[in-house]
């Protein structure tokens, strides 16, 4: 009775591998179709689908690529594959020409990838954009490669500006950097060498960082053209302007100017910041 108890264990154990062996054999067979891959917000747990930018934080650009994820669902072939986003025109404030470059018309996804990143290049030349943030929203279209077939991922954001918000570390270095403007921040990360301070000031190892960081965004204010002849790295310039004025900008973005005003009282030349008071 024991050994047929044990042979049939064995009977229906060899029953349940071929069945295992038999369902490996199966194939994909789901049409390919592509979504944006971008991450899931770890505290929230909700999928974030817009890309922020701000040209202040790089002052030196004119212009830049943001590289918005794509990723496939379904197999990889050994031959190049194309695919489509579209502009969604009533959720778009950016204009095409002025904000950002023109979408191509496909895009091509490598053979044997299952990714790709899709470059949107954005311009910093509207002024308007140190006031407001514009926003650029596409989607993914159906191609003869691939369907759209995730709806809650077929849509992704570029919202970008040339603005700043104070941070909370300006009000903990305010003894170093003095009253906050927006002109002033957008100096500080031009010539300081960073774009954040330390925002623990218990932390005695932050603290040289910080100041030589603020001592060298001082020295600029003082004499802004000492300071660009003595680092002529930065790439910044000082060159006459309108009315006996100067004019601070970066030698490969020459559309943002900062204009500086002699003031007659100490011989000394000032920003100004959108308050219209100067920058000390």
């Amino acid at each position: 009775m024991q050994r047929i108890t044990k042979i049939t264990i064995w009977l229906l154990a060899a029953g349940w591998l071929a069945g295992c062996e038999k369902k490996d054999d199966l194939v994909y067979t789901s049409d390919d179709g592509v979504y944006f891959d971008f991450s899931l917000n770890s505290l929230t747990n909700t999928r974030t689908d817009s890309v922020l930018y701000s040209f202040a934080l790089f002052p030196d650009k004119s212009f830049d690529t943001v590289l918005l994820p794509v990723r496939i669902s379904g197999n990889r072939t050994g031959v190049a594959r194309k695919l489509r986003v579209s502009l969604v025109t009533n959720k778009t404030t950016a204009q095409a020409g002025l904000h950002y470059k023109v979408l191509d018309a496909e895009y091509v996804l490598p053979a044997d990838s299952g990714r790709l990143d899709i470059p949107v290049v954005i311009y910093n030349t509207d002024p308007l954009l140190a006031e407001k943030a514009v926003k650029l929203m596409l989607q993914l279209q159906p191609t003869g490669d691939f369907k759209t077939m995730f709806p809650k991922l077929d849509t992704a954001k570029i919202i970008f500006s040339n603005r700043l918000e104070k941070p909370l570390w300006w009000d903990i270095w305010v003894g170093e950097l003095g009253d906050y403007s927006r002109v002033k921040h957008e100096l500080f990360i031009r010539v300081s060498g960073t774009n954040k301070l330390s925002e623990d000031r218990t932390d005695w190892q932050a603290t040289p960082k910080v100041l030589y960081h603020t001592r060298r965004f001082r020295a600029f204010l003082t004499n802004p053209k000492t300071w660009t002849e003595e680092n002529p790295e930065a790439g910044y310039v000082v060159t006459p302007g309108a009315n006996g004025t100067l004019e601070f900008y970066h030698s490969e973005n020459t559309a943002k100017k900062y204009v500086l005003t002699l003031n007659p009282a100490d011989g000394r030349y000032y920003f100004t910041d959108e308050d219209g008071d100067p920058v000390i």
